[in-house]
């Protein structure tokens, strides 16, 4: 290939992604302008701490219970809440409190919770 052709070809690729990179710096950001940095929510999470155990901020399937679970009821609990992580679903936290008192499951201790 002549090196004219190769000089004008590298110059049309050079116009092309110029105009890529104009329109692209035209057409602004691709987030919508109300958007939120994630720095900024993570940081904002970060500030909450853990979640609040406040009856009036957890879901009522997540409550804790008015009275004590019967070991059949805790058992169901366990079962219903088993994607749920004991210290944050009071539910689950209580009938594993009376699953323990029954000495039907052993917590392991190893285990940080």
């Amino acid at each position: 290939m002549p090196a004219e052709t190769i000089a004008t070809i590298a110059v049309a690729l050079c116009l092309i992604e110029g105009g890529g990179i104009c329109y692209l710096l035209a057409r602004g950001p691709a987030y919508p302008p109300n958007a939120q940095p994630v720095n900024d929510i993570l940081e904002r999470i970060a500030a909450e701490g853990s979640l609040r155990m406040d009856s009036w901020d957890v879901e009522a399937a997540h409550r804790a219970p008015d009275k004590p679970f019967t070991i059949e009821e805790a058992h169901r609990e366990m079962q219903c809440h088993r994607k749920c992580g004991v210290d944050a679903c009071a539910r689950k936290h209580s009938a594993q409190a009376v699953l323990v008192e029954a000495g039907r499951i052993k917590v392991d201790l190893r285990v940080g919770r």
